[in-house]
């Protein structure tokens, strides 16, 4: 897989570095996350989608998921936060509402994500190490830990985000594809991931929201070390999807002039 040609348009360079740098990193942040939760339960895979797993993992799981949400908060979500921004500029030539749209559902998707692994960083260790320490309130700490994390999981994450998401990646990259086919394909097919697992979740089908879930997790940080990567590649002059930028300027100054050759013809038959 290699990284697409990224050609220029009337954009800030120095962000535009800054973007494609903060994407690059987010990959390997998103990597440690992953292994970060899965040492945090012994590398037993259903602890993915069983949050009580983690509970009864131990005392030596809290700072381990504690680190993992951190790892999570910044590969997942904040440090693509610049390139979603950068997106929005360099393909409002597709439609100023659409292009806010759905980088609104992208940043909405990072703020959301972000806040609830805030939450369950703060909030699940204390409770892993108070299961582990007082076998006496085990059933009411497990109460407590259920709620935190189906609010999170199922409510914030899961259901919310991953709705969002879906929308924002299928309309990004529906927009890539003209110029940038294969970036385009897998930005929908991670759109289309976020939304089996939104639809999973909400459905209470758990092997569907798995699936889907699953794919994003592989599919978002490659996406965002893609996107990246062309970036960086790209002539000093710009920034992503130029081509496409330019083509579609050159085509609204096209059909302004098509009109005004005919505002003319009418005025002069007139």
């Amino acid at each position: 897989m290699t990284a697409p040609e990224l050609p220029a348009v009337a954009c800030d360079r120095s962000f535009a570095r800054v973007a494609a740098i903060a994407a690059i990193v987010s990959a390997p942040l998103a990597a440690g996350n992953l292994a970060a939760m899965l040492a945090a339960v012994h590398f037993d895979i259903s602890g993915m989608t069983n949050p009580l797993v983690l509970l009864h993992a131990g005392r030596a799981a809290a700072p381990l998921w504690r680190w993992s949400m951190v790892l999570d908060i910044f590969g997942y979500y904040l440090l693509i936060v610049p390139l979603v921004l950068l997106l929005r500029t360099c393909l409002r030539y597709r439609g100023r509402g659409w292009a806010d749209l759905f980088s609104f559902c992208l940043l909405a998707y990072c703020l959301i994500g972000a806040i609830g692994g805030a939450v369950l960083a703060a909030a699940l260790p204390a409770l892993i190490r108070q299961y582990a320490a007082i076998p006496a309130h085990r059933v009411a700490l497990q109460a407590v830990f259920t709620g935190y994390t189906d609010g999170v999981y199922r409510g914030l994450w899961n259901l919310l985000e991953e709705l969002l998401a879906g929308v924002g990646w299928i309309g990004v990259g529906a927009a890539l594809r003209l110029r940038h086919r294969r970036l385009g394909l897998v930005s929908i097919v991670l759109g289309a991931a976020c939304l089996v697992d939104s639809a999973g979740t909400a459905l209470g089908i758990d092997a569907i929201a798995s699936a889907g879930l699953t794919a994003y997790l592989v599919l978002a940080p490659v996406w965002a070390c893609w996107l990246g990567a062309g970036l960086l590649r790209a002539p000093a002059a710009g920034t992503v999807a130029a081509e496409p930028w330019r083509a579609g300027r050159a085509a609204a100054r096209e059909e302004a002039a098509t009109h005004a050759a005919a505002n003319r013809a009418e005025g002069h038959s007139a």
